[in-house]
Order: C-alpha cells, then sequence, then structure tokens
C-alpha cells in the first residue's frame, strides 16, 4: 500500500493520541532512568578518572603543559580518545531510550503501559540495549564528527563559512538518512531480535518501505523545525543585529524564548514517548505484529 500524507499524518496523530493518554508513566519512566543512569555514570566515571588522574600524577604545571602539547601535536589522537570515551556514554544514554521503547512496545501490542515496564526493560535487556546504542551511535553519529575534526585538522581550526556550510549540510544528510535507516532497530530489539538482526531488519524495511519510513522521519524533523526553528533563527540573526538591542526586537526575542520553553516541556512531556511509539506502531505494521485496540481520549491536533 502506496503511503500518502494522510498515513504520515494518522501515524503521528495515533501516536500523539496514545502519548497523552499514557503520559504520566512516560513522566515517571522518564525520571527514573534518569536517576538510575546518573547512579550508573557515576559508577563507571569515578574508576576512569582515577585511573587518569593516576596516569597524570602529578598532577601540577609541568603535567598540564605536557599533556596541553601533546594534544596539540596529535590532534587527530584526541579526536579518537573523545570517540573512545563518547561510546560508552553515549550509548548509556541509548539503554535509557531502549527502555522508553519498551515501553511504547507494551503501549502498542498489549493496549497498556505502565512505568515499571521501562525498569523491566532495562533489567532484562541493558547489555542488548548497551550494544545497540553503540552500534548507532558508530553509524550515525561519529562520521559527522569525525569529518567536522579531520576539517579542523586540516584547515588549522579555522574552518571557514563555506566550509561550514558544506560540514552542516553533509551532518544532516548523513544523520538524516541513517537515523532513517536505523529507525526499526529498537523496536526489533524490544520485540526480541538480537543486534545483528535487528540492524539487518531495519535496513530492509528502510529500503523496501522507504516512502512510509522517511516519511515519518520528515515529520518528526518539520516537527522540530516548528518548535525549535524560532529560536534558530534568531540565534542566527543575532550577529547582524546592531548594538544595542533595538526595543523593537525585544517582543520578537521574549515570543521565541517563550515559545522554546514551551516547546521543550512538550518535547519531555509528548512529543519524545510520540516519536517512539510512532516507531513501534509502524514497525508493528510493517512486520505483521501484533496492534492492540486502543481506547485514548481524543485530542485534536491544532
Amino acid at each position: 500500500m502506496s503511503t500518502t500524507f494522510k498515513t504520515i499524518m494518522s501515524d503521528m496523530k495515533s501516536s500523539l493520541h496514545l502519548a497523552w493518554g499514557s503520559a504520566l508513566s512516560y513522566f515517571l519512566a522518564n525520571l527514573g532512568m534518569v536517576i538510575v543512569v546518573a547512579i550508573l555514570a557515576a559508577l563507571i566515571a569515578l574508576p576512569i578518572l582515577s585511573v587518569v588522574l593516576l596516569a597524570l600524577w602529578p598532577f601540577n604545571e609541568a603535567t598540564m603543559t605536557a599533556l596541553t602539547q601533546w594534544a596539540t601535536a596529535n590532534p587527530l589522537g584526541v579526536a579518537a580518545l573523545i570517540g573512545v570515551i563518547a561510546i560508552p556514554i553515549i550509548s548509556l544514554f541509548m539503554v535509557v531510550s531502549g527502555s522508553i521503547y519498551g515501553m511504547s512496545y507494551d503501549l502498542v501490542a498489549k493496549g497498556d503501559t505502565k512505568a515499571e515496564a521501562a525498569f523491566s526493560y532495562l533489567r532484562h535487556k541493558f547489555l542488548t540495549f548497551f550494544a545497540t546504542g553503540a552500534m548507532l551511535t558508530i553509524i550515525v553519529l561519529l562520521p559527522p564528527a569525525f569529518a567536522w575534526e579531520l576539517a579542523a585538522y586540516a584547515m588549522n581550526i579555522n574552518i571557514g563559512p563555506y566550509v561550514g556550510a558544506l560540514l552542516t549540510a553533509f551532518t544532516f544528510v548523513w544523520i538524516f538518512f541513517t537515523a532513517g535507516l536505523t529507525s526499526m532497530v529498537f523496536p526489533a530489539v524490544v520485540r526480541g531480535k538480537g543486534v545483528q538482526t535487528a540492524f539487518k531488519e531495519s535496513f530492509t524495511l528502510a529500503r523496501s518501505h522507504f516512502d512510509r519510513i522517511f516519511g515519518v522521519l520528515s515529520a518528526i524533523v518539520l516537527l522540530l523545525a516548528v518548535t525549535f526553528g524560532p529560536i534558530v533563527v534568531l540565534g542566527l540573526a543575532m550577529p547582524f543585529v546592531s548594538v544595542p538591542i533595538s526595543i523593537a526586537l525585544v517582543p520578537a526575542i521574549a515570543a521565541a524564548a517563550l515559545w522554546t520553553v514551551v516547546s521543550a516541556f512538550l518535547w519531555l512531556l509528548l512529543f519524545l514517548p510520540m516519536v517512539r511509539i510512532v516507531w513501534v506502531k509502524v514497525y508493528q505494521e510493517l512486520t505483521g505484529g501484533n496492534i492492540a485496540t486502543q481506547s485514548v481520549v481524543d485530542m485534536p491536533i491544532v
């Protein structure tokens, strides 16, 4: 069945309805996950920090000078080191995302979900979620990061506006297409697939149902643009605004700031759960999985 604009809107609207009906459960789950991840991050960071401090001991001016000289002489080595450190840290936060995907799977497939479900998925699939997060970080995030690092290295840190614009375009296109190709990974994992199988299935679904998956992804990107676009445009325009700022611009700045604050709360409470729900729902439909009959409060999209 071909995908139409109506199909995409139906996916988004029905997922928003489900997120609205389970907003409290998602809020409690996210709050609990943040606490758990903070504790785990501290437990992981403390031994690493201890080893680093011991390696640099005595921590004095000479040590700092030597470290700075090494970093200046080996920028690619620094980038690689940052990448090695970043992968497990980002993967840890991906574990939270995987647990919320588990909640969303219960909601879509069984018709109900509780905050406790996220902790159950965290306990039973921690290593699987962690490995999935590591693979997603390597595929989606690291290539653009290293492209920027290589450009900075080649241009002695002074990245010009044209090269910066080219890198920004590359970053957006890379993340957009790899995010689409891997959008079905977490839904597959929470349904019981292994990491390798989940990635293979996600790539296959993205190719065979390109219009449906990238249509939903485009809708999510458009929602991001609508909610955070004003503050981004304002930030880009500020260097061209004379100082002191004209009184006429103050209402526009205040309105953009207020819109951003409201948007941030909407993303935390509704839109982030909606994104997880819509991907699970699409995955279930494309793979013939069970979708429970839902009974939610009607909340029209304005």
